[in-house]
């Protein structure tokens, strides 16, 4: 993995994420759209592309949007105020990876739990 982050459960409680400040909208995108709940859509769109079945899928959620190609993926974060930063780039395989990981992290967080 390219990137170093780290999934962890924050002291009030919720999982969250540390990412790079290169890829920061990957945490507002895990803990506000996808939140405590296994990536799900938002993976399906992304192996989607990798896969060829599609060139580009786009998905909105609360908070993002993320604009899925083959090689690169676009944040974009919907509530930037002016003069912020709104957006950041991920690599495609890279944004999967991080998903995965994320469903790990949900798994072992409520495995024990019905």
């Amino acid at each position: 993995m390219k990137y170093d982050i780290s999934i962890y459960v924050h002291e009030i409680g919720l999982l969250t994420i540390d990412v790079p400040d290169e890829i920061f909208l990957v945490h507002d995108l895990l803990t506000s759209d996808i939140q405590e709940t296994e990536a799900g859509i938002w993976l399906d769109l992304v192996n989607k592309v990798l896969l060829k079945e599609s060139p580009y899928e786009e998905i909105t959620g609360n908070v993002c949007t993320m604009e899925v190609n083959y090689d690169t993926t676009k944040i974009i974060f919907e509530y930037a105020e002016e003069g912020e930063e709104d957006h950041c780039f991920i690599e495609t395989e890279e944004l999967k990876n991080i998903f995965i990981l994320w469903n790990e992290a949900i798994k072992n967080r409520y495995k024990n739990r019905k």
